[in-house]
């Protein structure tokens, strides 16, 4: 990752539990304002139907990482295993 994308607070954040507010909500992910320099995405891979997310709404998640090709901080769902994982319990090489 480029460190000039990301300022050292948001580098530090990498890892940790954030919550921000819901903006959007599509059939590929929810957008969420963290308040940070760019927005984050909950991958639809994270998102059950009965999960009754709104626009306008909080979540929290894990800052797993900040994608430089989408421009946005990936969230995971407290409780919920990486997509990275999930391929090693399977016997991927990731």
């Amino acid at each position: 990752m480029n460190d000039e994308v990301l300022n050292a607070e948001e580098r530090d954040l990498i890892g940790q539990v954030v919550s921000g507010e819901i903006l959007a909500i599509f059939r590929w992910g929810l957008i969420v304002d963290l308040g940070l320099s760019r927005v984050g995405l909950v991958d639809v891979l994270y998102i059950d139907g009965d999960e009754g997310y709104v626009t306008g709404g909080r979540v929290s998640g894990y800052l797993d990482v900040f994608d430089e090709q989408k421009e946005k901080f990936i969230l995971r769902p407290v409780g919920q295993t990486s997509l990275a994982e999930r391929l090693r319990m399977k016997g991927f090489d990731v």
